[in-house]
């Protein structure tokens, strides 16, 4: 992969790594362990030991809050480094792997991918609706697909996709940008799932190049998440995840809640087949009307770094 945007990344759902859990990953063309220590705490490694190169992720077992490799059973803390080779009188100074900062919050898993030494400069912000009672637990989907991040991303500008796209007429629409964040504001109009004509108000917004919540007052207030990760250059992995506003003490029906869940997840997913199939244009022919295009992307080139300086 030949760059990647720094940032914080959904890298796992919390609900899919339980305690003592071991995930073998593979983001940014390379290689990771991700695992979930007895205490509750998950870790994200570098997935080689540095002994002789066995994968932690493919028989690595935890034990307290440290991962043991299959191969020696050399173990590693969660800071990467080395604390035991049971065979050894001593540790090698320099047996360690790299370990990556993480959080975890509203049932994410997050991840912080940059250039070595890189500070933190933003927080993607807990979403406070999921510990509220009113509002219904998390519903996620996923998809693999053929296309680079800059093409999602893209979309938070692109007024003039709306009605060919996802059918939906668009009143008033709005993009600003907040150092690392930009949000997009819009007030339309679509259908219920009676194909009824109602109002639709969202505001999306991108914390860093890679994570973006969504507040949408549609058939039902909902919250989404829209995430995507790189797997490798033009592989990216798309998370989703929706909750809804059911009321207090109100349990919606089964096949009312899957019917929202399907049909917010698949307005995300409809641009898909356009993104895995078009061609990047450096340098459009804009026509009026198109969004603020150019003011995205200027701003998503600032997370950008080499690939030579990421690990």
């Amino acid at each position: 992969m030949e760059s990647f945007a720094r940032g914080w990344y959904l890298v796992c759902w919390s609900e899919d790594l339980e305690p003592r859990d071991v995930k073998p990953l593979r983001y940014f063309g390379k290689d990771y362990v991700l695992f979930r220590g007895e205490e509750g705490t998950a870790t994200l490694l570098a997935a080689h030991c540095p002994h002789l190169g066995a994968h932690l992720g493919y028989g690595g077992r935890v034990e307290g809050n440290e991962i043991i490799c299959p191969f020696h059973a050399w173990r590693f803390s969660s800071s990467g480094r080395c604390t035991e080779v049971p065979y050894a009188k001593r540790i090698p100074p320099r047996a360690a792997v790299d370990a990556y900062r993480v959080q975890e919050h509203s049932g994410m898993i997050l991840a912080y991918f940059g250039p070595e030494g890189s500070e933190v400069d933003y927080e993607v912000p807990v979403i406070d609706e999921m510990s509220h009672p009113a509002w219904t637990g998390l519903q996620r989907s996923h998809i693999e697909i053929a296309t680079h991040p800059r093409e999602v991303i893209e979309n938070i500008a692109d007024l003039a996709h709306f009605m060919p796209v996802h059918n939906m007429l668009i009143d008033d629409f709005q993009v600003t940008i907040d150092g690392p964040r930009a949000t997009q504001r819009t007030v339309g109009r679509g259908h219920n799932l009676k194909n009824e004509p109602i109002p639709v108000v969202s505001v999306a917004t991108y914390h860093g190049p890679a994570i973006q919540f969504t507040r949408l007052q549609w058939a039902y207030d909902m919250v989404l998440i829209n995430a995507h990760v790189p797997v490798e250059e033009n592989k990216l992995l798309l998370r989703f995840g929706v909750i809804l506003k059911a009321g207090e003490g109100v349990s919606l029906p089964p096949a009312v809640l899957d019917a929202h869940v399907a049909a917010a997840r698949d307005g995300y997913f409809e641009d898909v087949t356009i993104w895995e199939n078009k061609r990047w244009r450096d340098q459009p022919i804009f026509a009026d009307g198109d969004g603020p295009i150019g003011e995205v992307r200027k701003w998503y080139s600032s997370f950008f770094e080499t690939h030579a300086d990421a690990r």
